[in-house]
């Protein structure tokens, strides 16, 4: 009888699963979990019916028809409920681990459709990578650039005005928010310093190198400070990021230890295939469309990465844990800003890539006003859905900012291969 006792009771004494207990999820063989945990995958969501998408971009991809426009089209489309099944992936493995570790694990798995583009981005961007290698870098600076707006503005308002439908007024923790505000402000300082010595007087506009060093230095020590906000956020103040425990809204976990990690492969290599078709497509679709790679690049691209991050952040205002939703959200956003983008800087001088933190006054601008205005709704402590509206707003804003913006690739086309495009 006590044997019995201490069985009963000893689940309720922790919060994560045993990664060895592998009887409920793996019951009933290999073929039976495969057909279970298929079915979760790809029947999970009603997202997944863009998922046909996926044999039409690798068609128009190979054998060019109905051209690049097309293959750009299919493959953004396709990529869309991957990378919100890549999100549902991770937060199965998240409930392994604590609320902080699951956390973060989100936030870096929902940035990795971003850094699967900007990986392939990087690689054209090359010198000899492409015939305008210029082009594909400024595309992996304006995609990550465009998702950290995504996340502040359009992801966070979003989902405030989803629990602020539900709740009228919902709380959460002021430290640990605004420890994140600290260090997008601290990203966005960086990102401004490369662009005032671009145009400061005196300065020869043919003489890149200083500003490359430049980047590059500043990537090293961003990269050191991330180090030390996982510290902060794991070890010495990891009760600022913890979410009390809440039984009732705990989803069974239908995948496992080992085969979330073995669906985390599966689809990246989904997101990879589609990713690759869709950098590959950019110029075409520029020169077809008549939009901006920029407007490409900033607006269209982090919308869909973020498919992820989106519906995890409605999800948990919907359910009152605004903590949880900040942490997908802002910490998405400062995840990018000190540690993918300058990876990705330090990445490309590893390749040969030379990429730099030089943005052009507008993108400095409007992540420099997105961090603002995210900072002053969030400093109190306190949300509604007026809130949400308005960062929503801000971002319809900067988004049509962007719109209007003149595209890279138009400077070193012929005219007559651009078509302008209708307002």
């Amino acid at each position: 009888e006590r044997i019995d006792e201490d069985c009963k009771v000893e689940p309720s004494k922790t919060s994560t699963k045993d990664p060895l207990d592998i009887n409920d999820v793996y019951h009933g063989g290999c073929c039976a979990y495969l057909c279970r945990s298929s079915k979760a995958i790809f029947l999970g969501s009603r997202l997944n019916i863009l998922m046909i998408f996926t044999p039409f971009a690798f068609f128009s991809y190979n054998y060019g028809w109905p051209g690049e426009g097309a293959t750009f089209l299919f493959s953004l489309l396709a990529i869309a409920p991957f990378a919100e099944r890549l999100g549902f992936v991770t937060e199965q493995l998240a409930s392994y681990t604590n609320d902080t570790l699951g956390g973060l694990l989100n936030a870096s798995f929902g940035n990795a459709t971003e850094m699967i583009v900007s990986l392939f981005a990087l690689l054209k961007g090359r010198p000899n990578g492409s015939e305008h290698p210029e082009v594909y870098r400024r595309l992996v600076q304006v995609s990550l650039l465009g998702s950290v707006l995504s996340n502040l503005l359009l992801v966070l308002g979003s989902a405030l005005m989803v629990g602020g439908r539900r709740y009228q007024v919902q709380t959460y923790t002021k430290v640990g928010t605004t420890t994140s505000m600290a260090l997008l402000f601290l990203a966005a300082v960086s990102f401004l310093l490369p662009a005032v010595l671009e145009n400061t007087e005196g300065m020869d506009k043919n003489m890149t190198q200083p500003i490359l060093d430049m980047s590059r230095f500043v990537s090293v020590v961003l990269l050191a400070l991330y180090g030390f906000f996982l510290y902060f956020q794991l070890i010495t103040h990891r009760h600022l990021y913890e979410e009390e425990d809440d039984d009732d809204d705990e989803e069974d976990n239908v995948l496992g230890f080992w085969g979330s990690i073995f669906w985390v492969g599966v689809l990246t290599v989904f997101i990879s295939f589609l990713s690759e078709y869709m950098v590959d497509a950019i110029e075409g679709t520029v020169k077809r469309w008549g939009v901006s790679e920029l407007f490409i690049g900033a607006i269209i691209i982090p919308i869909v990465g973020n498919a992820a991050e989106h519906a995890s952040a409605l999800i948990f205002a919907y359910r009152n844990k605004l903590d949880i939703t900040l942490g997908v959200a802002v910490g998405s956003a400062v995840q990018i800003s000190i540690m993918a983008l300058p990876f990705c800087v330090l990445l490309g001088w590893a390749i040969g890539c030379p990429l730099d933190l030089t943005f052009s006054i507008f993108e400095v601008l409007s992540f420099t006003l997105a961090v603002m205005v995210t900072a002053v709704s969030l400093q109190d402590g306190k949300a509604h859905w007026m809130i949400g509206t308005t960062l929503v707003f801000a971002y319809v804003i900067i988004a049509a900012g962007f719109w209007v913006q003149k595209s890279d690739l138009t400077s070193v086309l012929p005219n007559h291969l651009v078509e302008p495009s209708s307002p």
